[in-house]
Formats: C-alpha cells, sequence, structure tokens
C-alpha cells in the first residue's frame, strides 16, 4: 500500500470532472457530426433537384416557371432533411431510449479511436461537399463578372477568386464529375450566349465558329434570359445538354480562353 502514490482528495475530483468533461465534449461533438453530415445530405440532395428542375419544368410546362426551378429543390431539401433527421432518431433509440442513457462498453481508447475514425467519413463529405457548393457559387459569379464586369458587386469577384483557387488546389475532374453544370465547356457557351450582342475581344474568336454562332443565335428564349440576368436558369437549362453532346463542339468550347 506504501508504493500506492497518495492523492488528495481535490485532485481526484478534478480528475473525474476533467474526464467526464472530456467524455460529453465527444459524445456532444459526435452529435454535431451526424447532424451535420444530416445536414450537409439534405442540402446535396437538394441541389442534385436543384440542377435538374428546369428539365422538369421543362416536360411538364413547357417553360421555366419559379415554382419548380426554385420551390422543388427547397421541397427536395426539407423532405430530406426531416426524414434523414427521423431515421438516425431511430437508429439511435430503437425502443425509444435516449442513447444517454445507455451503459458504454469497451474499452475507452478503442471507442475514442473508432469514433475519431468514423468522425473523419462525415467530415470529409461535409468539407467536399462545402468545396462544391462554394466551386458552384463562383461560377456563377464568373459568369457574370465575364457578361457585366465591371458593374459588379464586390462579392461576384471575390466568389470567382475562390473558385480559382479551389481549382488549383485540386483537380477540376472531382468537380465536374459531381457537378457537371460547371464543366468548362459548358460555363464557356453559357458566357457566349450572355455575351452574344455584343461579344467582348475574347469572344469574337470563338463566335466565329459558324455551328458555334448558329447555335447561339437561333434560340431567343436562352437570349432573353440573358438579358435579364438569368444566368443560372441558363446553365441549367437541358437545351446546353443536346447541344453539348457534339463532341467537336464541346472540344472547341472547353479549350476556349473566355
Amino acid at each position: 500500500m506504501d508504493s500506492i502514490p497518495q492523492i488528495s482528495l481535490g485532485t481526484a475530483a478534478l480528475v473525474i470532472f476533467a474526464a467526464c468533461a472530456g467524455f460529453v465534449m465527444l459524445r456532444g461533438l459526435t452529435r454535431m457530426l451526424i447532424g451535420t453530415a444530416v445536414l450537409a445530405v439534405s442540402a446535396w440532395i437538394g441541389f442534385e433537384v436543384w440542377q435538374k428542375a428546369p428539365a422538369i419544368s421543362f416536360d411538364w410546362f413547357g417553360k421555366s416557371i419559379a415554382p419548380i426551378t426554385v420551390g422543388l429543390p427547397l421541397a427536395a431539401f426539407l423532405s430530406t432533411f426531416f426524414l434523414i433527421r427521423k431515421i438516425a432518431k431511430i437508429i439511435a433509440s430503437p425502443y425509444g431510449q435516449k442513447a444517454s442513457d445507455e451503459t458504454p462498453s469497451g474499452s475507452l481508447p478503442i471507442r475514442l479511436g473508432l469514433r475519431l475514425l468514423l468522425a473523419l467519413i462525415p467530415t470529409s463529405a461535409i468539407w467536399f461537399f462545402g468545396a462544391t457548393f462554394l466551386r458552384h457559387a463562383g461560377s456563377l459569379a464568373e459568369i457574370r463578372n465575364f457578361v457585366e464586369s465591371p458593374n459588379l458587386p464586390d462579392h461576384t469577384p471575390f466568389l470567382a477568386q475562390i473558385k480559382e483557387s479551389i481549382d488549383q488546389a485540386l483537380p477540376k475532374d472531382w468537380f465536374t464529375t459531381i457537378d457537371p453544370l460547371t464543366a468548362d465547356s459548358r460555363l464557356n457557351l453559357v458566357k457566349l450566349i450572355a455575351t452574344a450582342d455584343d461579344p467582348p475581344p475574347k469572344a469574337v474568336a470563338v463566335l466565329e465558329e459558324s455551328q458555334i454562332r448558329d447555335i447561339i443565335l437561333s434560340d431567343p428564349q436562352l437570349r432573353e434570359l440573358a438579358l435579364q440576368g438569368r444566368y443560372s436558369e441558363i446553365l441549367r437549362d437541358p437545351k446546353l445538354d443536346r447541344l453539348l453532346e457534339n463532341d467537336n463542339l464541346r472540344e472547341v468550347l472547353a479549350q476556349a480562353d473566355l
């Protein structure tokens, strides 16, 4: 017994308090990560529906209308969020018992290691989804910067710079596979449509291609959207998918320096 170090009551209380605080903090962090992951997945599903909403609107009504292009993605996000949240609660407490009432079992270091390892998955997914959303917003800012420069709010060039920084740090293919709307060929086509009436010097050389010029001038509806500054709707328009099925046209647009 003499070889056992003596610990004062105050020191023991501090150690127990620190251990309990660490456990509660870790449990709270895990819950926060799960909640954030649910939010990220719901936002991603809403984003996917948002990309396809104009095509749905054209199929149903023959034109782009706001209740479909805006309302449908919002409804998809909210319904998915509440559904996944409900499923997560059922899995965590299958019999209505709170997860906090369960007695933890197993070695504490092993549990900590597994939790940290599993936390990396939703954390990485959340980070990538966030980068994808920022890059998409930056793509729209890039179009607006090309068309309306220099009459722009301060945040537009800033978002365009963020997209450029993301592209320098990570391969574009990672993002265009998930978000094909931000492919260079599609962005350049939108830029040409938006500036067809008064093209800047960079666009003139590309517009000399008769095939590209005929495509741009043949759709008054897209040009009307451009005049209204509705670049997001042009970017999501299903007619661009059909135009970009032409391999030669897609290659020319992808290589254009706009």
